[in-house]
């Protein structure tokens, strides 16, 4: 178990926090961000009448008539998620990233106040360099700051200190501990494991039978509060991701061509704001239906950012794939060098 606590950091519906910068007559209205033909994020007025991310846009309208559908941003918000992690890195020592808008992070404090008082500090910044609200839990281990950030929400700060933890170890309801699937779910419950204080009647080698050795050995950890605590940060970036896709809402439909030269632009423009350049590029293309995911690849000698370089290399491998029809496409600079470092090649 480590000692200092831990936080959980997490920007509130974050594509379409990030969409409502500009349009603040729209806070209180409903309003969801669409990928493709499906809901990416949703406010919480929209959350409120039922819509989800994940749903089909045209689901969520059904659900909520006067709900607001907003093309996701893909530019806007990938540099959103770049400034909010150099916020994150500024405010600990340790950074874990979660996904494009979540991390955990070691402030390096076992002092509960002086946790709360980093946590304000990052909310505070978020809010002002930003424009969006950063949810923030505090906890010994990770489950702990998760689920006190859960309970933050919207805008909050929450801590779950040694009373409540002690307490959550006995009740916590098993479909709200981090990572266990729903067909897990559904057989702890056919064996009476509803809390997780319902585990100590269960038979050690059933539950483990029931629900794997590792998951089992992750449940005994919690209810003996020797769970996770532990984080493991990216020591430094060797890649960046842009995606996109074909379709969107109230918007022309883009050529693969089209699409793939934004996703390079945007994630090259990402490199040089970061001072990176890559030696590699992959380029997944994403078809309709069940069609497996398509790499393409290229290398260069000298590491660069030039999206011009990129593309040119890729237009052709693209030109040259066929079959399903494709619906989105994801860049990636591979082999990430600081600009500082390279060294070029002579000949």
């Amino acid at each position: 178990m480590a000692t200092h606590l831990l936080l959980h950091a997490d920007a509130d519906s974050f594509f379409a926090s990030v969409v409502l910068r500009h349009r603040p007559e729209l806070a209180a209205v409903p309003v969801a961000v669409v990928a493709h033909v499906f809901v990416a994020s949703a406010n919480y007025p929209a959350r409120d009448r039922g819509v989800r991310g994940g749903m089909l846009a045209q689901e969520a309208q059904r659900l909520c008539p006067e709900l607001v559908l907003i093309d996701v941003p893909r530019d806007e918000v990938e540099e959103v998620s770049d400034r909010l992690f150099d916020i994150f890195g500024a405010s600990a020592r340790t950074v874990e990233p979660g996904s494009m808008e979540e991390a955990f992070l070691d402030v390096g404090t076992d002092d509960w106040q002086i946790a709360i008082e980093a946590a304000r500090g990052l909310r505070a910044r978020a809010a002002r360099e930003l424009g969006i609200p950063v949810s923030v839990g505090i906890g010994r281990t990770k489950l702990m700051a998760k689920l006190a950030s859960r309970a933050a929400k919207p805008d909050g700060l929450h801590v779950i200190g040694l009373e409540e933890e002690l307490r959550l170890r006995e009740s916590l309801p098993i479909t709200d501990v981090w990572g266990l699937g729903a067909k897990t779910v559904e057989r702890l419950r056919l064996i009476g494991v509803a809390r997780m204080g319902d585990i100590d009647r269960v038979p050690r080698d059933e539950l483990q039978r029931v629900c794997g050795t590792t998951m089992a050995r992750r449940l005994w950890r919690i209810r003996d509060a020797t769970d996770d605590a532990v984080l493991h940060p990216v020591a430094s970036r060797t890649t960046l991701t842009s995606e996109g896709t074909i379709s969107g809402f109230n918007r022309r439909d883009w050529t693969p061509v089209e699409l793939m030269e934004a996703c390079i632009e945007r994630v090259c423009r990402r490199a040089e704001r970061a001072g990176l350049a890559a030696t590699g590029i992959a380029i997944t293309l994403r078809a309709e239906a069940s069609a497996p995911d398509l790499v393409l690849k290229h290398r260069v000698a000298d590491a660069t950012a030039d999206s011009s370089i990129w593309t040119g290399a890729m237009r052709e491998s693209l030109a040259s794939t066929s079959g399903s029809r494709l619906i989105g496409l994801r860049a990636t600079l591979t082999g990430l060098v600081p600009v500082d470092r390279i060294e070029q090649t002579l000949f």
